[in-house]
């Protein structure tokens, strides 16, 4: 079952490549509404106020409700479950990071020339001014790598983030489609059940960090937990972390076998006394 996930600059044409290889491949396309949606329910938030938030519009308050890293937590989450699906194509939302160590997923990147981007968005919103245009575009640049810095901690366009890159000034819109849709057939990108094996347990580990964190919070201290961390192998998860009192670990134990699909929890979670907790 084939799973891609697409970035793309604004005026690349990534849009057209990204819904061709969903058309030749009948793959589910999943853009933004889909992702906000469940986000939104997750974090009880209105769909505008993650929309904001994912594209760089979020108010101080909007911000503050959340935090980054909250948001990344339910991103990467929504992003595994979709992946977990399969025949599907995952457009932006930092997909292509989320699922970089799952063996089977297609990593694309859309990109061209600033002058062509130009002026494709000029033909898209009927702007006259090429300098309008760059303007948008070169918001709409620093906002998305402003925002995969700030949740993920990296660059978006770091080349090996992706399998393949693709310059739409050379490569037409048909020629990118060919190109994805042959490297989703390559042997390389087929699932198997090592690389199936590996996405569970990022889908694991997604939930129960989130657990994890819901229950004791992510400050210094916080709910007498620090560095609280699960590893997820074959369905095996590993908790690490302190904690200053043994009922905490319990409870650490209790939430990750909850979750479904969990085999076993060994918890090495180290319980810790007076100020050293805390450090």
């Amino acid at each position: 079952m084939p799973v891609i996930a697409m970035t793309r600059e604004m005026g690349s044409g990534g849009r057209e490549v990204a819904q061709r290889v969903a058309d030749e491949l009948q793959l589910t396309l999943v853009l933004h509404h889909l992702v906000e949606h469940e986000i939104a329910d997750h974090l009880e938030l209105r769909e505008d106020a993650v929309h904001h938030l994912l594209e760089g519009g979020a108010t101080l308050t909007e911000r503050l409700q959340v935090g980054s890293g909250r948001l990344a937590r339910y991103t990467a989450e929504e992003i595994l479950e979709l992946a977990n699906r399969g025949n599907v194509l995952i457009r932006g939302w930092g997909a292509c990071l989320v699922l970089r160590e799952v063996p089977h997923v297609v990593r694309v990147r859309v990109c061209a020339p600033m002058d062509v981007r130009e002026r494709t968005v000029m033909q898209r919103q009927g702007i006259k001014d090429r300098q309008t245009a760059r303007r948008e575009i070169e918001r709409n640049d620093a906002t998305h790598k402003r925002i995969l810095r700030n949740v993920y901690g990296v660059d978006r366009e770091e080349a090996l983030l992706y399998d393949l890159m693709l310059n739409t000034e050379r490569c037409s819109i048909e020629t990118s489609t060919k190109l994805v849709c042959d490297l989703a057939d390559r042997t390389e990108f087929r699932e198997t059940n090592a690389s199936r094996a590996i996405l569970n347990d990022k889908t694991l580990e997604a939930h129960i960090r989130i657990k994890l964190r819901e229950r004791f919070g992510t400050g210094l201290g916080a709910m007498g937990v620090t560095g609280i961390e699960a590893t997820a192998h074959n369905g095996k998860i590993v908790l690490r972390g302190t904690a200053i009192h043994g009922v905490l670990v319990d409870d650490a134990s209790k939430l990750a076998s909850a979750v479904p699909g969990v085999k076993e929890v060994e918890n090495q979670m180290v319980i810790v006394h007076g100020p050293r907790a805390f450090t």
